[in-house]
C-alpha cells in the first residue's frame, strides 16, 4: 500500500492547510536539532556507519539493555520488512484491523496469512508470528502489558512481534525493553521517528535477543540509515529531547476533540488510548468526505477504507491545536448539512 497511508500531503501542493491525516504530533519545536545539523551538516559528504553501530550504543544504554540486543532501521517500517524476509514462508496472524504494512511485507515474503486469533492452533503451521501493533494504528486502542508479557511467555514455541510505535503516545502502559530481556520469542519494534517527531528522517529500532538481531543484520543492506539521520538520532538521545512538551495535556485535548465529533449524529467514534482516533461515517463515504473537506477547507484526513477490515465509512484523524479541532468539528458539520441540502 504505497501510496495508501495517512500523511498523503505530498500529493496536494499548497492546498492542504491543516493536516488531520498524521499521527505524528505537529506542534514540535525544532529549532535545537535544526542548529545542530546545520553545525554538523558535512557529515553529509561522507559515507555514514554501514550498521548505525554508535546509535544503537547510545539506544542500548538508554534502554538498559545489550548493545547486542538492539538494531537501528529506515523508520519502524524497514524492521516490519526485515523481520517478514528472516521469517521468510512462515505463517503470520495479523489481526485487523491494524497497520497495513504488516500484510504487505507478509505477502512479498511468501508468509502464510491469517486474521483470526481463535482458530488457529490446529490449522496453521507450528513456525507462526503474531503481529501485535500497540497502541493500533488505526484504533488508537492499548493492550494491556501484563497480558501481553503474560501471552508471550504462555508461548515461547511462537513468535510474537510488537509494534510499540506509538507507545509515547500514550499513557498506557506498554512492554518495556529491559523486562522483556529473558524473552527469546519477542521482537519489539520503536519508531524514534515517531517519538522525536522527525517522521522524514526515517529512523526506528528493534529490540530482541541477540540471536535474532545477529540474523536481521545479515539480510540487511548496509548504509541503511543516511548519516544525517544518525546525527539526529545521536542528538536527540543524547539530549533526552521532549517533542512532546506535555502528553498529557494534549491527550486531553485529543479527548475533547473525540467528544465533540461524537456529539455529531452521524459519526461514531471508536474508543482511542492515543492521539488518534477511528472514525465511522453514517451519510456519504470517507473519500468523499476527505475530497470535500480539501476543496473547502484546505483539511485533510485520512480515508482508512483501505484497511483491512473496514469499509468505505471509516476515516481516522489525529488531534491539532484546539483551535484547529473545533475548526474540523465545524467542516465535518458543514458537509453533513451539504448532505442534508443535496437529498432535500
Amino acid at each position: 500500500m504505497i501510496y495508501g497511508h495517512g500523511d498523503d500531503i505530498y500529493r496536494y501542493g499548497d492546498k492542504v492547510k491543516i493536516n488531520f491525516s498524521s499521527n505524528v504530533y505537529s506542534q514540535a519545536d525544532y529549532t535545537e536539532l535544526k542548529e545542530h545539523l546545520m553545525q554538523h551538516f558535512d557529515v553529509v559528504a561522507h559515507y555514514p556507519e554501514p550498521d548505525a553501530h554508535t546509535l544503537e550504543h547510545m539506544i542500548a544504554e538508554k534502554l538498559g539493555v545489550k548493545e547486542n540486543t538492539v538494531m537501528v532501521t529506515s523508520g519502524a517500517n524497514e524492521a516490519v520488512y526485515l523481520i517478514a524476509q528472516l521469517y521468510r514462508g512462515w505463517a503470520s496472524i495479523i489481526p485487523h484491523p491494524t497497520f497495513s504494512e504488516y500484510e504487505d511485507a507478509c505477502r512479498m515474503f511468501n508468509h502464510i496469512i491469517s486474521y483470526d486469533v481463535k482458530d488457529e492452533m490446529d490449522v496453521l503451521p507450528k513456525d507462526r508470528i503474531y503481529w501485535i501493533c500497540n497502541p493500533n494504528n488505526p484504533t488508537g486502542n492499548v493492550l494491556v502489558k501484563g497480558m501481553l508479557n503474560h501471552i508471550v511467555r504462555k508461548h515461547p514455541r511462537y513468535l510474537y512481534v510488537i509494534d510499540q510505535s506509538y507507545a509515547d503516545y500514550t499513557l498506557a502502559n506498554t512492554l518495556d525493553p529491559k523486562e522483556m530481556t529473558d524473552v527469546f520469542n519477542l521482537m519489539l519494534i520503536h519508531s524514534l521517528s515517531k517519538k522525536y517527531c522527525i517522521p522524514g528522517l526515517r529512523l526506528g529500532y528493534i529490540v530482541a535477543s541477540p540471536i535474532i538481531i545477529g540474523r536481521l543484520k545479515q539480510i540487511r543492506q548496509p548504509w541503511a540509515i543516511n548519516a544525517l539521520a544518525i546525527e539526529a538520532g545521536k542528538y536527540l538521545i543524547q539530549h533526552d529531547t521532549n517533542m512532546i512538551p506535555d502528553l498529557k495535556g494534549y491527550l486531553r485535548e485529543a479527548a475533547r476533540l473525540h467528544q465533540n465529533l461524537e456529539a455529531l449524529d452521524d459519526l461514531k467514534v471508536m474508543k482511542s488510548d492515543t492521539n488518534f482516533m477511528l472514525v465511522s461515517i453514517a451519510r456519504g463515504t470517507a473519500q468523499e468526505l476527505k475530497r470535500w473537506l480539501l476543496d473547502n477547507h484546505g483539511i485533510l484526513i485520512r480515508d482508512a477504507s483501505n484497511i483491512r477490515g473496514l469499509d468505505d465509512s471509516y476515516f481516522r484523524v489525529t488531534a491539532q491545536t484546539p483551535e484547529e479541532n473545533d475548526l474540523l468539528v465545524e467542516a465535518i458539520t458543514a458537509y453533513l448539512d451539504h448532505l442534508t441540502e443535496v437529498s432535500d
